[in-house]
């Protein structure tokens, strides 16, 4: 689906998604397997954040 990713940019993303994540969670929320499955994917670049949008939309039924 997606391109490779450089280290710096996989390390980046797997940043961002544990800051995304702990933000969910300071907040009181948490974040499913499904999301976390998906987020692994992006953090490794098979998929990109247009995708791992459109998937957690779709989960919840917002597109």
């Amino acid at each position: 689906m997606f391109g490779t990713i450089s280290k710096s940019e996989m390390r980046r993303r797997t940043e961002n998604v544990g800051l995304s994540v702990q933000s969910v969670r300071l907040e009181g929320g948490d974040v499913t397997r499904a999301f976390m499955r998906d987020a692994g994917e992006y953090a490794r670049g098979t998929i990109d954040g247009i995708e791992l949008l459109a998937r957690t939309r779709r989960r919840y039924g917002l597109e």
